[in-house]
């Protein structure tokens, strides 16, 4: 298994650091840099990734938008982070 390098942008940051444990936050890069395909394209190369908070499932926990590009070698960029309960999806206007 190839393990990818995981770079968190300064409003991923931000964002976790406001909502999600310094624990969740580590296991959270774990399982990106373990398998950075995982989630469902969002277009463009991003990537919204459903995490689940601590006691509770994937679909009550966390969004978490990243980019990877497998074809070019880069790292997985996690963007953003966000609650369900705060947001369900991205507008189109966050997309673009």
């Amino acid at each position: 298994m190839t393990i990818v390098t995981v770079v968190e942008m300064p409003e991923f940051q931000r964002r976790a650091r406001a909502i999600i444990s310094d624990d969740e936050r580590m296991e959270l890069i774990g399982l990106k840099a373990r398998n950075p395909m995982s989630g469902v394209s969002i277009g463009g190369g991003v990537r919204k990734f459903r995490f689940a908070r601590a006691g509770s499932g994937k679909s009550g926990g966390y969004r978490v938008i990243h980019v990877f590009s497998p074809q070019d070698g880069t790292p997985v960029i996690l963007i953003t982070v966000f609650a369900k309960n705060e947001k369900a999806n991205l507008s189109k206007a966050e997309t673009e």
